[in-house]
């Protein structure tokens, strides 16, 4: 029989976790509820007991008694995620579930992200409601957010659906689909895109896909480009065709729409695998902010509304030469030959003369600090196309078929 394992605190939310569990035993799958309490009240309905998870971590319970909420937080946090990868790497646990508030979402959603994509994660949580962000929660896996609606503080008639539909979720991921990851027979090609490298992109994918490929896109808008960086760490990927670099902007200005958290992983795990790598420079020009919190110097910039609420906003050639120093740096790190292609008529669309965002001054300062300070690993190849064009797509993508012919992951004979 399969099982779900049930992440709660058994001291505040013992109802929650008896009615999880009985709702997945009456559908045929097992429960095994893992009690994540830190304080001194009594815990009920557990199976795995927090004294058994700290001792399999390797400190008594005993030793955590006198310490902070903070402290006990925290080490339970580790302790629980380290458990439950036991569990599953043991084979005994096919899918996960926790509902609760911030304390049970913490826990919970750092041990769910330990777990490979594929395999059934859901989290019921109070934390995905308001101005909050996901990331919290989801980090850089599959994780299924439920917004709570209503805290958790017993069984009403809000709990009982909420909590009944985030169950009817994992059991059917369990039964009927909960697969994790795994490549197929086809070579596994990276691309990153947002929707002002799509044109390119799509060019790109489709002369693979034509070439027998197995194509992922990855939005490079906060935590798209750290997955495909995660997956290329996990050898499930073969080649990356990184088109769109945007995340490293956003990591620069520290905030706007595409910021993410996981930025720093960009061009970092998949260099460290040394997967066969050509990059590009889509949306490194620009930066997207609230129309609410722009920037500074707004006088000076020239920009375009996105949509109602979001502004894209050229960089000024001083942030081009700090953006061509932070790439070139993150690729001081390549210890093997990759190639970088340099769009010469702009990095998105509207960047063409006479178009909003066009400014070849921040262009060409951004290429030339590129151009002087690059590894000597990497390989410059400017091409006469914006990046946005099916052109330059068509490129790219033989550029990086030729790459994965030279760095071994795809045979030498290799034909389209």
């Amino acid at each position: 029989m399969k099982t779900i394992a049930i992440i709660e605190s058994c001291d505040t939310k013992y109802k929650e976790a008896k009615f999880i569990k009985d709702f997945i035993e009456k559908e045929g799958v097992e429960g095994l509820v893992i009690n994540t309490a830190t304080g001194p009240a009594k815990s009920y309905h557990y199976d795995i007991s927090r004294e058994e998870v700290a001792e399999s971590y390797g400190t008594p319970w005993s030793e955590m008694e006198p310490k902070t909420k903070g402290e006990k937080i925290d080490f339970m946090k580790d302790a629980v995620a380290a458990y439950v990868e036991k569990l599953y790497a043991e084979g005994r646990i096919h899918g996960i579930i926790s509902v609760g508030g911030l304390q049970n979402t913490v826990m919970a959603a750092n041990a769910m992200q330990r777990l490979p994509i594929g395999f059934p994660k859901v989290m019921a949580t109070t934390v995905a409601s308001g101005t909050r962000k996901f990331d919290l929660v989801v980090g850089d896996k599959d994780i299924t957010v439920m917004p709570a609606i209503c805290d958790f503080t017993g069984l009403n008639i809000v709990t009982r659906q909420v909590i009944s539909n985030a169950c009817a979720c994992c059991v059917g991921m369990v039964k009927f689909a909960g697969n994790v990851l795994e490549k197929g027979e086809k070579p596994v090609v990276a691309v990153t895109l947002m929707g002002v490298t799509n044109n390119g992109a799509v060019a790109a994918v489709d002369e693979l896909e034509k070439a027998g490929m197995e194509v992922i896109g990855f939005h490079a808008t906060g935590v798209g480009g750290a997955t495909m960086e995660e997956m290329a760490s996990n050898g499930l990927v073969d080649g990356i065709l990184d088109l769109t670099l945007h995340e490293l902007t956003s990591e620069y200005f520290g905030g706007g729409f595409s910021y993410g958290p996981k930025a720093s992983t960009r061009l970092v795990k998949s260099v460290d695998k040394k997967v066969p790598l050509v990059i590009s420079l889509g949306g490194l020009d620009f930066v997207d902010f609230s129309t609410s919190e722009l920037p500074e110097r707004m006088d000076e910039r020239k920009h375009m509304l996105h949509n109602a609420n979001t502004a894209h906003i050229k960089i000024l050639p001083g942030e081009a030469e700090a953006l061509g120093k932070v790439l070139t740096d993150r690729l001081s790190k390549v210890t093997y030959p990759v190639k970088l292609l340099i769009p010469t008529k702009g990095m998105r669309h509207n960047t063409k003369a006479g178009e909003e965002l066009y400014s070849p001054e921040t262009d060409n300062v951004l290429i030339q600090t590129i151009v002087d300070n690059v590894n000597d690993n990497v390989e410059v190849i400017l091409i006469p196309h914006n990046l946005d064009t099916k052109e330059f797509g068509n490129k790219a993508a033989h550029y990086i078929i030729q790459e994965m012919k030279q760095r071994g992951t795809l045979p030498e004979d290799f034909t389209y």
